[in-house]
């Protein structure tokens, strides 16, 4: 089942929550614009675990472990991460507050990252 609202009301406007897919909306349409070009950026600003892992030769690739944050692979895959976030992550906010919410949702995603990057260096 798709969940499409929730019925726990906000004290506060989720400010954070609007920015966050807000720039996921406006990072997803960089990516369409740059057709023949989104596989070099991909590969520039995604999270590629093999430069991760091998970070001495790479400084700057642990900075695509924030940046792979807001890169999606399709429609539905942007769709579906913003609809959860719509629902859920205002009443998140809510709880902690706007600036421990933004510092939250980046250690997630860091955390997500440095995950994939564990779990796809034992293959």
């Amino acid at each position: 089942m798709i969940p499409l609202a929730d019925d726990i009301p906000s004290r506060r406007l989720p400010i954070i929550t609007y920015l966050i897919i807000a720039l996921n909306i406006l990072v997803f349409f960089f990516e369409l614009s740059l057709g023949p070009h989104l596989d070099r950026f991909i590969r520039i600003f995604g999270a590629v675990p093999w430069r991760i892992i091998h970070w001495q030769q790479y400084p700057l690739v642990l900075i695509t472990l924030f940046t792979s944050m807001f890169l999606h692979a399709g429609w539905m895959h942007l769709f579906g991460n913003m609809l959860y976030m719509w629902i859920f992550a205002d009443n998140v906010e809510d709880a902690m507050g706007h600036l421990r919410f933004l510092f939250f949702y980046l250690a997630c995603g860091l955390a997500a990252g440095l995950a994939q990057v564990y779990v796809l260096s034992l293959i």
